[in-house]
This record gives C-alpha cells, sequence and structure tokens, in this order.
C-alpha cells in the first residue's frame, strides 16, 4: 500500500532540486510507504544526474516528458501516474522540514473532512496585503494569500499555496483533480489550478486548511518557463482568473465577481486611452483575448459537466 506519492514537476533547475531531495531525505517520510514521482521537463538539459544521485535514499519513479511540456501537464501527469492515499504536490524549489510528513498524516487522521491542507512559506521577498489568509476578496476580485504568516491552529481558508500542498486521494476519486482547461497550455503557469481544486475540495464537503505552523523553506527561484512578463503569461492570469470565477460562481454569484472582473481588471482601456502606443495597444489586445478564451472554456465546461449529467442519469435508469 502506498501511503504518500510526492510529486515533483522540474525543469532544468538541478541545484535546488538537488536541494528539494535532500530536504527529502533529512525528514520523516515513511520510505516503505512512499513513492516520489519527478516529471522532467528539461529536455534536451534533464536532472537524470541529480535523480540517479537519489535513487537509492528515495523510492523515485522519474519521468521525462516530451520536449515542450508546461508546468502543468507535469502536475497532471504526476497526479495521474500517483497511487498514494495522500498526494503531495511539491514544487522543485521547497524544502520540507524534518517533521513534515507526520504532522501532516495527524491532521488528516484526526478529521477524516480535512481533504487539504496547506502551509506556511518562508519566502525572501514575500509580500504580505490585508485581508486575512487564503480567502476570495469579492471587492477587489483579489486572491489573497499571506502564506508566509503564522497561526496558533489550523484555520479554514478558501484556497492554499501550491508551492507544496497535500490533500486526499479520494478527492481525486470524486472529480476533485486539476482542471484539465486551466492547465491545457505548454506554458500554463499554474495560475489558479491549485484555488479551483480548493474550491472544489469545499463544494465535495471537504474542508481546506492552512496550518502556519508548519514551515517549508521556499527559494522561490524563478522558472525559465514562467516568464511573468510575457504576453502569454499575462494572457493566461486573466484567462484563468475569470474562468476561475466563472466556473465556481457563475457571472452573478459571490456578489457577481466574474462580471466585475470582467468590466474592470486588467481591461487595457485606460491606458489605450490616455497613453496609446503599440505597447498599450498589445495590453489592451491580450485582455480581449484571455476574456474571449475563459468565456469559451467556460461554456465548454458548462457543455462538458451536461453531458455528464446526462450520461449518469441514463446508467440510473
Amino acid at each position: 500500500m502506498v501511503l504518500w506519492s510526492i510529486v515533483i514537476p522540474t525543469r532544468r533547475r538541478q541545484s535546488t532540486l538537488r536541494k528539494c531531495l535532500q530536504a527529502l531525505v533529512e525528514s520523516d517520510i515513511p520510505l516503505e510507504s512512499s513513492e516520489v514521482l519527478i516529471l522532467d521537463n528539461g529536455l534536451p538539459d534533464t536532472s537524470e544526474e541529480i535523480v540517479h544521485q537519489f535513487s537509492d535514499q528515495l523510492p523515485i519513479k522519474y519521468f521525462v516528458n516530451e520536449a515542450g511540456r508546461g508546468f502543468g501537464y507535469s502536475i497532471l501527469r504526476g497526479t495521474t501516474e500517483s497511487a498514494g492515499e495522500f498526494v503531495l504536490e511539491l514544487n522543485d524549489d521547497a524544502l520540507v522540514p524534518k517533521d513534515f510528513f507526520r504532522t501532516l498524516l495527524c491532521h488528516f487522521e484526526a478529521d477524516p473532512s480535512i481533504g487539504v491542507v496547506g502551509v506556511r512559506a518562508n519566502e525572501e521577498g514575500y509580500q504580505v496585503v490585508s485581508g486575512g489568509i487564503g480567502c476570495i476578496d469579492v471587492k477587489t476580485c483579489e486572491l489573497v494569500a499571506n502564506f508566509c504568516l503564522p497561526t496558533e491552529d489550523l484555520i479554514e481558508v478558501e484556497h492554499v499555496y501550491g508551492f507544496c500542498f497535500a490533500y486526499r486521494r479520494s478527492l481525486l476519486d470524486l472529480g476533485g483533480g486539476h482542471d484539465t482547461i486551466l492547465i491545457a497550455k505548454d506554458y500554463s503557469n499554474g495560475n489558479r489550478i491549485e484555488t479551483d481544486q480548493c474550491l472544489t475540495a469545499r463544494a465535495l464537503g471537504f474542508r481546506v486548511v492552512y496550518d502556519g505552523r508548519i514551515v517549508v523553506e521556499h527559494l522561490a527561484k524563478p522558472r525559465n518557463d514562467l516568464d511573468e512578463k510575457s504576453s502569454r503569461w499575462r494572457i493566461n492570469y486573466v484567462r484563468n482568473t475569470l474562468y476561475l470565477f466563472l466556473k465556481h460562481y457563475g457571472w452573478f454569484g459571490r456578489q457577481a465577481i466574474a462580471l466585475r472582473f470582467f468590466l474592470f481588471q486588467r481591461t487595457g482601456i485606460m491606458g489605450l486611452v490616455t497613453h496609446p502606443s503599440w505597447e498599450n495597444l498589445v495590453c489592451f489586445y491580450e485582455a480581449i483575448h484571455s476574456r474571449i478564451s475563459a468565456i469559451y472554456h467556460w461554456l465548454f465546461f458548462l457543455l462538458s459537466r451536461r453531458k455528464q449529467f446526462g450520461q449518469s442519469k441514463e446508467n440510473r435508469v
């Protein structure tokens, strides 16, 4: 029986991957009932040599993806290949503490309704904002993080920090895995995938919690495949955020957060009107493109869900 599946996507970051795996070696990971799945997008410069150095210390399963695959593909493949009762998604620049797995397991065993557990990041330059921890601010349409803050106990949250979080396999079995629409592009950067999974978990009746006493070192090194200054990244950010709101709230639910995001957030109109330039024209195009894509994929999601409902109804008959 596999208790823990640790899913680690990586791409050409051998130095941080080595530190990540060394931290696992020094942790309380139950080797006899765990599997470490490493999904490598680094072709042609893979991390196979680093992985080989730890092959006799950790129960590693190593996968090299086809060239051109992105972060989202690795996460999806890793969770599909996993077999553990609990799944831990871990960035290759995250260093878990020594008592990490025992503490997480205590949470899951103490309360069967806990579906997702998020942890605190010790991260250089992490910015704290007002508004709580792990919640959605309906006034600003922002996803509030603050996952560097301590807590005295577990607290209920709406989402967790995707660099390191754990969940039950039963969540996957009930359809609470990652939404393929959010990670469909080869450059998909993970924007909103953990938030979507957490909101789905809550809709399925699971608790989503954050423990600010579990501190994980996050080196937060930029990924070569996730340039936050690129046009594709900005399009993906707006597309995924709007799609997330539409999927879970529709146009008018949660104080019309999807509609207000659509009308007022990152539209590019003000910049184009006040300072006409090629750069601002590109920003306006990105805003239009991302919104059309989000609505198209939301409608596709609704159609798919309707078909699934129809099939399940036929099966019951």
